[in-house]
């Protein structure tokens, strides 16, 4: 088990996770605690941002608003999906019940593994993470 453990926080310091918001508040708070749960973390303000670090850095999570100004979660996720680098990377995409792009989300995914509803807890998102960087881990 402790070698267990140690693999998995090993796992943990190595990955890193992209948040892509446009509220500052929030994407402080998500990336303060995913830094204290070990991950390294990249914070993106838009979606036109985000898909510009996704292509230029390692990123093994994409945790990303479907409402932003300028290029959408959900056209970033369609971009991302549709380029051979970053196909892979899980997306994650947040939304809340108001955003105007809950309408569009619907039951679809846009190629994202998951949809995470706001407010979310930061301990949710931790775990949703380590889940999902576990999994790609697994698969690759």
């Amino acid at each position: 088990m402790f070698y267990t453990e140690i693999g998995v926080k090993f796992l943990l310091m190595a990955s890193t996770v992209m948040l892509a918001d446009d509220d500052p508040v929030l994407l402080g708070e998500a990336a303060d605690a995913l830094r204290d749960a070990g991950f390294r973390v990249i914070e993106a303000a838009d979606g036109q941002e985000a898909l510009q670090e996704a292509l230029s850095r390692r990123v093994d999570l994409i945790v990303m608003d479907a409402s932003m100004p300028e290029v959408d979660g959900l056209e970033a996720c369609h971009c991302l999906k549709a380029m051979p680098k970053t196909q892979k990377i899980p997306v994650v995409l947040t939304i809340s019940k108001r955003d105007p792009a809950s309408r569009r989300l619907g039951e679809r995914t846009h190629g994202s593994v998951r949809v995470l509803r706001k407010p979310f807890l930061p301990d949710e998102l931790v775990s949703l993470a380590k889940q999902l960087v576990k999994r790609k881990s697994i698969l690759l």
